[in-house]
């Protein structure tokens, strides 16, 4: 799903992680152009502003095949599965306390069945 709309940026403010909030005043919108935004809170996405012309269909189509994950490197494969083998270790009771030694265990676990694999062949 997308939104395209003429918009005009009305102000920003930076935010402590370096980050920017953005503000955009659009036009009157329908129900339905106010259901399809809603659905869109909270979802990664590219945002492309041009001042003063609107789009053409070829910078519409560019944009449809932009590459989101290329942008969306908040972590790392190995911190992903660090962060859910820690959510693990917290649901089995562990807290914090421990987590290093279980780590050590869990992803021992997973390498010897990868290695298992490799023995297999």
């Amino acid at each position: 799903m997308r939104v395209i709309t003429v918009a005009s940026l009305d102000g920003y403010s930076r935010r402590k992680d370096k980050s920017v909030s953005l503000r955009f005043i659009t036009q009157e919108k329908t129900s339905e152009e106010i259901k399809q935004i809603d659905e869109l809170c909270d979802t990664f996405g590219v945002l492309y502003y041009k001042g003063e012309s609107s789009l053409n269909k070829e910078e519409i189509a560019d944009l449809d095949n932009v590459g989101l994950d290329l942008y969306d490197k908040k972590k790392t494969q190995s911190q992903r599965l660090r962060s859910v083998l820690f959510k693990v270790h917290e649901m089995n009771g562990g807290g914090k306390s421990g987590f290093a030694d279980w780590y050590k265990v869990e992803t021992e676990k997973i390498i010897n069945h990868y290695k298992q694999k490799l023995d297999n062949e």
